[in-house]
């Protein structure tokens, strides 16, 4: 028996994403995407809304259907931390105005969990931020409060699996110095993002343990450095994180 991924589905896969990246598209425009015959692509747009992945508008053109929306509330739901986390996460925001939000290790990378904006924050000034939203863990605050929390034998295996290409200029590239990071983290129990994965963005992350739901995960917060200056980035507001971690951490333990 062969123990490769099924490449028809592996396709359809590929279609559902290809699809949000496009937002809507005709049977046509995928095929011409794809490179497929047409009536090929027509099996899978009809399989794909058969089962609700996809649905068709009055113009023709198909987008990915809600169900997702649904499937994904349903899996946020199924970990302890984020339930426990959710409601720290929002008054973290109400409290310094700014953005907060949580992320777990997921297959070697940070997924964005949740997130919640302050009443400072008129638009996120980072694109494509949004809950589900995969990233290196070495280019965020919560990311690398997560990867500290893993053995420097475990962060080499996790680089070489994803490289330590920049986001910005500022985003450490070289393993050496991110391991000298990653235990000044440990030692003072949180991370900063200076820059390095938006530019105009600084996060400031602690770590988050789950025993039930075996997972490791992290908060931050986020704003831009004409509010979050030297004086709140690096004195104010990590104790003020590391409050809001320790309350979930408390509650996901007792």
């Amino acid at each position: 028996m062969s123990s490769g991924p099924l490449k028809s589905l592996s396709r359809a896969n590929r279609i559902v994403e290809r699809l949000v990246e496009m937002q809507s598209a005709t049977v046509r425009e995928l095929a011409d995407d794809f490179d497929m015959p047409l009536s090929t692509m027509y099996e899978y747009v009809n399989t794909l809304e058969t089962i609700n992945y996809i649905t068709k508008g009055p113009d023709g053109h198909y987008r990915v259907s809600s169900f997702f929306l649904k499937v994904g509330n349903q899996v946020r739901r199924n970990y302890d931390m984020y339930t426990v986390a959710e409601p720290e996460i929002r008054r973290l925001a109400d409290e310094t105005g700014e953005f907060a939000g949580l992320m777990i290790k997921e297959n070697n990378l940070g997924v964005l969990l949740s997130m919640k904006k302050g009443d400072k924050v008129k638009r996120l000034q980072v694109n494509r931020t949004y809950p589900g939203v995969k990233s290196r863990l070495n280019t965020t605050a919560y990311g690398k409060a997560i990867l500290a929390q893993l053995d420097d034998e475990e962060i080499r295996s996790v680089t070489d699996q994803y490289g330590l290409h920049p986001r910005t200029e500022k985003t450490v590239t070289e393993l050496g110095p991110l391991l000298e990071e990653m235990e000044l983290i440990r030692q003072r129990g949180y991370a900063l993002d200076d820059e390095e994965c938006f530019e105009g963005m600084r996060g400031i992350g602690v770590p988050i343990v789950s025993e039930t739901d075996n997972l490791i995960g992290g908060i931050a917060l986020y704003g831009p450095p004409n509010r979050l200056d030297d004086d709140s980035f690096f004195g104010e507001y990590p104790p003020v994180v590391q409050e809001y971690g320790d309350i979930i951490q408390g509650n996901l333990e007792y």
